[in-house]
């Protein structure tokens, strides 16, 4: 039987999706288990994986299976969804030149070693130069992209295909105005304890095994081991992992990065194999995978009936160890006044984020300059959160994301809590007694209810359209402030 246009084009999918879970695994390698004397071999192996998977990726024989597919009759749902999904890819990928991908990378990696230097010196001066150059080289690949368009869209359309300006605009401004409110009335409502006892790593590490597998992680697709940053990596449809950190004198900090984690990979556990492979069975967006880490992580992970199922798992690893759940859920709902993106609560978080996307907008719309940025930075910092960096380190190069070239990126953290506070809504409404079910330990209902409302559906549809099948028409704003103002000014 020949071979019809839709089969080849499954199979040249499918390929590039066994490069990529190849480049995946020597990742994961290198973080985790690699000896360090390793470095040298690693990069070759990685660079020729990488120059493999581009080459099929910006292909002519593709470009033709995409269109070969597209005029086929009666499309199918699946069909589609590979030719709109592959198509995008297709022609963001051969529309960018080799030489300015090229020039791209130099600068990130150039940019990478010089933030590094510049926050090591707390000083944005250092690091001004690579940022001009990686803002540049951004500009003019959106413009390859599609000249006639915003190019934050273009460069938004990396993460959040579906999401624009317009939107962010609307959704943030009145998020930051409601965040503003319920973070000056957590802060007087708060008490003052810290959970922050000594606890052996090996001991959480232990612990933290029992949750996954209690939560509804497979082990026998996926293994839990410990790296100096915590992260999430696909190998494959049967292998999907989880690296976490954990820390002698912060329990809550290392079993929230497990948690973050587990939602990543739970969603990536999720989605099912078919024909089309990550063009249409993969994560829709970003912002939706940081829905289902942040829902597990901050909404299950940090409330008052995930700490009463916890304190029988947590006896058992220590025994003798005090565990108050109404305590721990007190210490780990605390909101803080530092400018660190990453230490800050649930609610500073969004804040820091939508300074962010100002700022971005900001450079790319040429309303400042990069000589702007640390003033620009500072003001925006006491406006939204009550006070200015102490430095340059705590301020402006506080993140590495700039100095990859990864503008565009930042929104896509609050959006994943947007979407999570609209789920999380909905779920609430299906089981009115979800506290007592995560008390009890019944977290099945949760990841069956993301099962099919997400997971299933992998990349069928674009995400404000999944996010209306889940959901429904709702205000993701008002779902995420009323929350936020359950959980840190009712309690």
């Amino acid at each position: 039987m020949s071979m019809t246009v839709w089969d080849e084009f499954s199979r040249q999918i499918s390929e590039l999706d066994t490069l990529a879970g190849i480049g995946g695994l020597l990742g994961w390698d290198q973080q985790v288990t690699m000896p360090s004397g390793s470095a040298g071999g690693r990069a070759q192996q990685s660079e020729l994986i990488g120059r493999l998977y581009h080459e099929g990726l910006t292909s002519s024989r593709l470009g033709e299976l995409i269109e070969a597919v597209a005029a086929l009759p009666q499309l199918s749902l699946e069909q589609q969804a590979a030719v709109r999904n592959m198509r995008r890819t297709y022609n963001r990928a051969t529309r960018v030149s080799t030489d300015l991908a090229s020039r791209m990378a130099k600068a990130s990696a150039s940019g990478v070693a010089a933030w590094g230097e510049a926050k090591k010196n707390k000083s944005f001066r250092e690091f001004a130069a690579s940022l001009q150059r990686n803002l540049d080289l951004a500009l003019e690949r959106a413009m390859a992209i599609d000249p006639n368009r915003h190019p934050y869209d273009v460069l938004l359309e990396d993460y959040d295909p579906g999401t624009t300006v317009e939107d962010l605009r609307r959704m943030f401004g009145a998020l930051q105005q409601g965040l503003t409110h319920v973070r000056q009335q957590a802060l007087v409502r708060q008490g003052s304890g810290a959970f922050d006892e000594k606890f052996e790593i090996s001991k959480q590490l232990a612990l933290h095994q029992d949750v996954i597998r209690e939560v509804g992680y497979d082990t026998t697709r996926g293994v839990l081991q410990e790296a100096e940053h915590p992260f999430s990596c696909r190998v494959g449809s049967g292998d999907v992992r989880i690296a976490t950190h954990v820390h002698e004198r912060d329990f809550l900090s290392g079993l929230a990065a497990t948690m973050h984690e587990l939602g990543h990979a739970l969603y990536e556990q999720g989605i099912p194999d078919g024909l089309g492979g990550s063009a249409v069975y993969a994560a829709t967006s970003t912002g939706m995978h940081e829905s289902q880490s942040r829902l597990w992580e901050n909404m299950i992970g940090r409330s008052r009936g995930f700490y009463r199922w916890l304190q029988p798992v947590f006896a058992r690893h220590f025994p003798g160890r005090a565990f108050d759940p109404e305590f721990v859920f007190q210490s780990s709902t605390r909101v803080t006044s530092g400018s660190i993106r990453i230490f800050s609560d649930e609610i500073s978080y969004n804040l820091h984020i939508i300074l962010r996307f100002e700022m971005e907008l900001a450079l790319f719309e040429k309303k400042i300059t990069v000589e702007d940025v640390p003033a620009e930075w500072a003001r925006l910092s006491e406006q939204f959160l009550g006070l200015r960096p102490g430095d340059d380190a705590e301020g402006v190069l506080q993140d590495a994301h700039w100095a990859g070239g990864a503008f565009g990126y930042f929104p896509s953290y609050t959006l994943g809590n947007l979407y999570a506070a609209s789920l999380f809504s909905v779920l609430r409404e299906c089981f009115p007694d979800l506290d007592h079910r995560i008390e009890r330990g019944d977290f099945a209902p949760i990841l069956d209810f993301l099962r099919e409302q997400v997971h299933q559906f992998g990349h069928l549809y674009e995400t404000p359209d999944l996010l209306r099948k889940a959901v429904g028409d709702r205000d993701y704003v008002a779902d995420l402030l009323s929350y936020l103002r359950e959980r840190y000014t009712d309690s």
